[in-house]
């Protein structure tokens, strides 16, 4: 009798336990920022890290990288030197490129900086309607926040010219993004206006900047940088700024988000 009351005790204990609610964790914080630095014709690599380091983000999306160029009408003081790199020491953060071109004896592409080390990257090539435009990339970062998150966080520079091209990429770039396992960040130029069919293909995702022209940076017009945020139920915008800065001839955004458990 003793034992079958000790058995139906431990069977009503273990019911109790597997219906008691789940403990419901903090949403966790993301600072994040977007940035196209055009190759440093505008400003040093110092000015660009000091103005990271005064915005304290855990990852930066940065378009138009150069890393060892030598552009005849860009200052001598930034030929030859490895962009992402000495950005990553500047600012205490790790680099990642993605290089699209070369140029000029060295290359040009987009990075990404990051405040944690990276469990995989990978740089995806874009499609091209006319084979005699420039290559474009997609370059993702997989990052694990803390102990029970994990992100993906990624960087593009979508061409400008044809509506075709444009189109092509931003669908490669959405439909690439979607297919990942954990929640996604991504950041860049992506050379669209709001409204435009090509923005359109993110209308499912979290809209994670401000609606603001943020080119040409010292006379702004129109928008064509952006954050997205995808599944849009994983991402909470909190604040969101277009800093009026003129480091270059684009404005970077900053974005406080929430990732939601």
């Amino acid at each position: 009798m003793r034992n079958g009351w000790f058995i139906s005790g431990m069977l009503l204990w273990g019911m109790l336990l597997g219906a008691a609610p789940a403990q419901s964790r903090e949403p966790a914080a993301v600072r994040v920022m977007t940035y196209n630095i055009q190759y440093g014709n505008g400003a040093s690599l110092e000015e660009i890290a000091a103005l990271i380091r005064e915005q304290n983000p855990d990852f930066v999306a940065l378009q138009e990288v150069d890393c060892k160029t030598r552009r005849e009408y860009v200052s001598a003081r930034q030929h030859g030197r490895d962009f992402i790199t000495e950005l990553g020491q500047l600012t205490g953060m790790f680099p990642l490129y993605g290089k699209t071109i070369p140029l000029t004896g060295g290359f040009y592409g987009i990075g990404i900086l990051s405040s944690r080390p990276c469990i995989r990257t990978e740089k995806t090539m874009l499609p091209k309607a006319d084979g005699n435009e420039e290559a474009r990339a997609l370059l993702l970062a997989e990052v694990e926040l803390g102990d029970a998150d994990t992100i993906v966080f990624a960087c593009t520079h979508i061409d400008f010219t044809t509506p075709q091209t444009r189109m092509q990429q931003c669908r490669t770039v959405a439909e690439r993004l979607s297919a990942e396992r954990y929640p996604v960040i991504v950041g860049g130029d992506f050379n669209s206006l709001p409204g435009s069919p090509e923005i359109g293909t993110f209308g499912s995702w979290a809209k994670l900047c401000p609606a603001g022209p943020t080119h040409p940076a010292d006379a702004p017009r129109m928008q064509i940088d952006y954050l997205w945020g995808y599944p849009a139920s994983a991402w909470k915008l909190q604040r969101s700024q277009i800093l009026p800065v003129t480091l270059s001839d684009h404005r970077p955004i900053v974005s406080e988000v929430e990732l939601l458990r």
